[in-house]
């Protein structure tokens, strides 16, 4: 999977977004576009796109990329890396150091464990992380060798700076209901890195705000890649360092329902975009929390079958043209 740009089909470059457990759909986008034997150059991702990204650029063939994506989101569902269904809003919570009583009726304790325990932790600036973090490492470290990956595809990833993430989900949030545009987010080749800061770069473009620690690369400190120019989900959608590259057509896929993306925005670029015929959310409340963070079977082996049947529908119709 070396980039060769001798011909059309040889220059495919593959977007994977973030989207935390609901990246297990872009296991069944990797897996059809191997059966299709459509060859990728080049790939971008963020957040959870950036390690399912490093684990195909890593891989010898598209096909070895999405028998090794399968068995790490089999993994995953047996083990998910931020704890297992209690449920998982909960266990987050708890630690941060909450204790909650059966009845919730004790809101003047639940006050002074917040303001105690929950707030340090968000204002730190070393930290800001409720989960310890060693679970993914240990994924990335396991799934995703340097000695590989400096073979493989040229990977790009989504990397936010951050200061604390108080300040960081603040300015989020604000751009999330579009009072005020936040920071975009920066770009870094990984094979570019010095090897120490590969597997680095992939942790910080996985932190989520508040549930992972940032990471510091060559002095600075990043965070979820998918939280820059939320106006217009520039990190979140990471197409800008494939077009600058030159790489043509570009395969684009999202892991939300209410994506800001709009391929019109790039209008002299081939983007074939792999929507879907139904929706990917599968929690009725605040979807945009709970499946981030919901690493349940059920839900990653169905959105795995969705991503798998929408590749095949939105790709098959192109394959005469780009392979």
């Amino acid at each position: 999977m070396n980039d060769n740009k001798t011909g059309r089909g040889a220059a495919i470059g593959l977007v994977l977004s973030g989207g935390g457990a609901k990246g297990a759909y872009q296991v069944g986008i990797v897996k059809a576009l191997a059966e299709m034997e459509v060859p990728i150059a080049a790939i971008s991702g963020a957040s959870i796109g950036a390690l399912n990204g490093a684990v195909v650029a890593s891989s010898a063939t598209l096909g070895d990329a999405a028998t090794r994506l399968e068995k790490l989101w089999g993994a995953i569902a047996d083990d998910p890396p931020l704890g297992d269904e209690v449920p998982t809003s909960i266990r987050l919570l708890e630690a941060a150091g909450l204790r909650f009583s059966d009845d919730f009726r004790y809101s003047a304790r639940l006050v002074r464990e917040v303001t105690h325990n929950l707030l340090p932790t968000i204002l730190s600036p070393d930290t800001g992380a409720l989960v310890d973090n060693s679970r993914i490492r240990g994924m990335v470290a396991e799934y995703v060798s340097v000695e590989q990956l400096a073979e493989g595809t040229p990977l790009y990833v989504s990397v936010y700076p951050n200061r604390n993430m108080l300040e960081t989900v603040l300015g989020s949030g604000l751009a999330k209901l579009r009072i005020k545009k936040n920071p975009e987010s920066e770009f870094l080749h990984v094979q570019s890195l010095p090897p120490d800061d590969q597997h680095a770069a992939l942790l910080a473009s996985a932190a989520i705000p508040f549930l992972l620690s940032a990471q510091e690369i060559d002095g600075a400190r990043y965070v979820d890649g998918g939280m820059g120019g939320l106006f217009s989900s520039q990190g979140n959608t990471p197409i800008a360092p494939l077009l600058d590259a030159g790489y043509d057509p570009i395969i684009v896929t999202h892991l939300s329902d209410r994506s800001a993306w709009n391929k019109q925005k790039h209008p002299n670029a081939a983007i074939i975009e792999i929507d879907r015929e139904e929706k990917i959310d599968r929690t009725p409340v605040l979807p945009e929390l709970f499946d981030i963070i919901s690493f349940q079977p059920g839900k990653i082996h169905s959105w795995i079958e969705q991503g798998y049947g929408d590749t095949v529908r939105c790709v098959k119709p192109w394959l005469k043209f780009i392979v």
